[in-house]
């Protein structure tokens, strides 16, 4: 039996092509974005924490510019209702900054995702456009110190007050603090949050609240709203993951 390698021809670009499978073009648009001059990371290990936070908040509005994070959001609400073109190109983004790929998942994955899939018709068609556009920067505030994402066993609560006709939540103590909320640090202007629904003293489950976290002239924490950053980690510097306690919001 003959040991002499045997040359072979390969047509890389038509693997390509079958490797990427049905979303083949969207995986090429974003190959071709995060080889744009203005996605080069080569410095983001020379910068400080805030300052690679803001470059990834930059990569992400360049992105929002394009359209292309309204693919996954209903036609009604200006998407393109392609969830799977999404997904694959939001998997794509791993080829550019990983900070950047969460980013994108927080904003418009979980943050977008939770407003489209919990939210009513009036809710989707006043935030899923801004969030899409990242006019509204915002988070996902489910995990908490205590119960990590033991969703049943949360204790932020959303108290209904009949008088006021609003819901108050609170969080009744450390351990029911929101822990490492991607955008809470530094970006995030609201959060859909997860807590137990109490009624006239009754507790009726889990439910989730779109509440306003920052002051949109000055970005400080609105009353009643305490924030804290995460601080540094050994990776993913980009995103800023916060803390996030209420008081009788």
């Amino acid at each position: 039996m003959s040991t002499e390698a045997v040359p072979t021809a390969i047509d890389v670009p038509l693997l390509r092509r079958a490797l990427d499978g049905e979303h083949h073009a969207v995986r090429d648009e974003v190959r071709e974005l995060l080889s744009r001059p203005e996605f080069d990371r080569s410095d983001v290990h020379e910068l400080d924490r805030d300052a690679y936070r803001d470059r990834v908040l930059d990569w992400t509005r360049r992105i929002a510019d394009t359209g292309a994070t309204m693919r996954g959001y209903p036609e009604e609400v200006g998407g393109q209702h392609d969830v799977a073109g999404f997904i694959a190109g939001f998997e794509t983004f791993a080829f550019g900054d990983l900070s950047l790929l969460v980013k994108i998942g927080v904003q418009f994955g979980l943050w977008g995702g939770a407003v489209q899939q919990l939210g009513n018709a009036e809710q989707r068609l006043a935030y899923l456009p801004r969030i899409g556009s990242l006019d509204l920067p915002g988070c996902f505030a489910m995990t908490e110190r205590g119960h990590g994402s033991d969703v049943q066993a949360l204790r932020t609560t959303a108290t209904y007050d009949p008088d006021a006709d609003e819901f108050v939540v609170d969080t009744p103590d450390d351990g029911a603090s929101k822990d490492w909320i991607g955008n809470a640090a530094r970006h995030g202007r609201e959060a859909v949050v997860f807590a137990q629904l109490v009624v006239a003293g009754e507790t009726h489950g889990v439910h989730a609240l779109i509440v306003p976290l920052r002051d949109e002239e000055t970005d400080g924490p609105l009353p009643g709203v305490r924030i804290e950053d995460c601080g540094d980690k050994l990776g993913l510097q980009g995103v800023d993951n916060g803390r996030l306690w209420f008081d009788g919001v």
